[in-house]
């Protein structure tokens, strides 16, 4: 039988920067466990530079900041300019949903209060998460300044704003009780056998309880809940053979970001053969996508 997701072992990895000249490891966005992050500033002079804050995924099960799955936000530094932001978060073992989602935003308000100390421009931010990353950061951008998943006790900068400009989300879970029947629909094996049980990493979200026993709370996760008119610009990319997250779940996701701020704010890129994980998402043409984005929505 194929290995749980949750009993995998986890081996930490690390991100190529030597090459970056400036940079600031491990600075405290706030009090308290995994609440630390490192900024990266491209090699070329400028006065401030736009902001990448990068959530990474693992299904809140697993991660650390500035690991592997920071290669594609690192691309846009080396090659557009943009700085970038690696935040650490807390684990499900560490504390429940939606900490996380608090901590999201958190990080935004301290990198625009303290974006002069980094020559970071307070007014370009976009939110970039992968996987479990990308449910973060659209809740985050969906709620800003918005009294769900608001807490205003993280952090020392309550009264700054929480704003971002533009969100990438790559092949993130967003509607966790449809796993199993989007995968039966578009003919993908899961590569989890749990899927969709109470030990799955959705169930993982939930206490341990499968998602489909409790419908109604699995609504408010779904970021697509919280759209409105103030949604910020926001790309997404899939893998329509992703067989740990159905692809289905951006096209939804970005079908009703659509509905309310339009086609041109919500561009969507499906990779037939893309599965799950940074590789299919960082070449240069994908990178340039994403480049693209950023300097329309966020201004060059």
């Amino acid at each position: 039988m194929a290995e749980k997701f949750i009993d995998r072992d986890y081996i930490r990895t690390y991100a190529q920067t030597d090459d970056i000249d400036r940079k600031w490891l491990d600075v405290p966005y706030m009090a308290g466990k995994r609440h630390n992050l490192d900024i990266y500033l491209p090699n070329k002079p400028a006065m401030s530079y736009p902001v990448i804050i990068d959530v990474f995924g693992g299904g809140l099960c697993f991660g650390d900041k500035s690991s592997h799955k920071l290669e594609p936000a690192l691309r846009l530094l080396r090659d557009y300019g943009f700085a970038v932001v690696s935040m650490d978060y807390s684990l499900l073992a560490d504390a429940p949903f939606p900490t996380q989602i608090y901590e999201v935003k958190a990080v935004v308000r301290f990198v625009r209060a303290n974006a002069a100390n980094y020559q970071l421009d307070p007014n370009k931010i976009a939110l970039m998460g992968e996987s479990s990353g990308a449910q973060l950061a659209v809740t985050a951008a969906a709620t800003q300044n918005k009294t769900e998943f608001s807490d205003a006790n993280f952090g020392a900068y309550s009264d700054v704003s929480e704003a971002v400009q533009a969100v990438i989300a790559m092949y993130g879970p967003y509607e966790f009780d449809q796993f199993v029947n989007q995968f039966a629909e578009s003919g993908v094996t899961s590569k989890y056998p749990e899927t969709g049980e109470a030990d799955s990493f959705q169930g993982q979200l939930f206490g341990q309880t499968a998602p489909r026993d409790i419908p109604d709370l699995v609504q408010t996760v779904n970021p697509a809940n919280y759209f409105s008119e103030q949604l910020p610009p926001m790309l997404a990319m899939v893998g329509r053979s992703d067989p740990v997250v159905p692809y289905q779940q951006t096209v939804n996701m970005m079908t009703a970001a659509r509905q309310k701020i339009g086609e041109e704010k919500t561009p969507y890129y499906i990779v037939e053969d893309g599965v799950h994980g940074p590789d299919d998402y960082m070449g240069p043409e994908l990178t340039q996508v994403k480049a693209d984005f950023l300097n329309k929505w966020l201004g060059e």
